[in-house]
């Protein structure tokens, strides 16, 4: 009898050092697996679209300028504010010069910040002979005064008809798009400035 619970005492231990021995097994290999790294595969539609970046030359010599990449940037620009003498969009706002020179510099364009600098710039040409892209100079406020004081940049002629893009100060109050057959224009209109070529 007393061999027998001996006997049945060795077996229940060992019964009970397996199970406890397999339980904690258990457990570390959980443990062990909540350590490992995941590798989750995340798929979007943003991973799938193919972005094609649009070849602008930006070396300093202003020929063969993407001329509607410099429109379609010029573009983006709509509706940012009006601000004196500034020619960054994170300083509040652009002037007209400001808007000119930050869009050509964006292409490596080297421009007059001023507006009564374009007087004396680039190749001057007819309203005919306007490209899109040319600079369009008008007088300022005072349209006695033929100097300088405005500038836009040509998106279209169309015989004559231009339709250009201007930081006003006026009640766009920003970048916005203009014709120059408006009177307001058409009595301050000095030049047109070919500065790509």
């Amino acid at each position: 009898m007393k061999y027998n619970f001996i006997k049945f005492s060795s077996l229940f231990l060992i019964v009970v050092f397996l199970l406890s021995y397999n339980h904690s097994f258990a457990k570390k290999k959980k443990k062990k697996s909540k350590s490992k790294p995941k590798t989750t595969i995340i798929s979007s539609k943003k991973d799938s679209i193919i972005v094609k970046p649009v070849l602008v030359d930006i070396e300093s010599s202003t020929e063969n300028k993407d001329v509607d990449g410099i429109l379609w940037f010029a573009k983006k620009q709509l509706g940012t504010p009006y601000k004196y003498a500034s020619a960054d969009p994170k300083n509040g706002g652009l002037d007209c010069s400001g808007f000119l020179y930050y869009v050509f510099q964006h292409f490596k364009i080297s421009v007059p910040r001023s507006s009564k600098d374009y007087m004396n710039f680039g190749k001057s040409v007819s309203k005919n002979e306007a490209q899109k892209g040319d600079v369009i100079v008008f007088t300022g406020t005072d349209s006695n005064t033929k100097v300088g004081g405005h500038v836009g940049l040509v998106l279209e002629n169309d015989n004559g008809n231009i339709t250009f893009i201007h930081g006003s100060s006026g009640k766009a109050n920003g970048v916005t798009i203009s014709k120059l057959s408006e009177g307001y224009y058409t009595q301050r209109f000095l030049k047109i400035v070919r500065v790509i070529k």
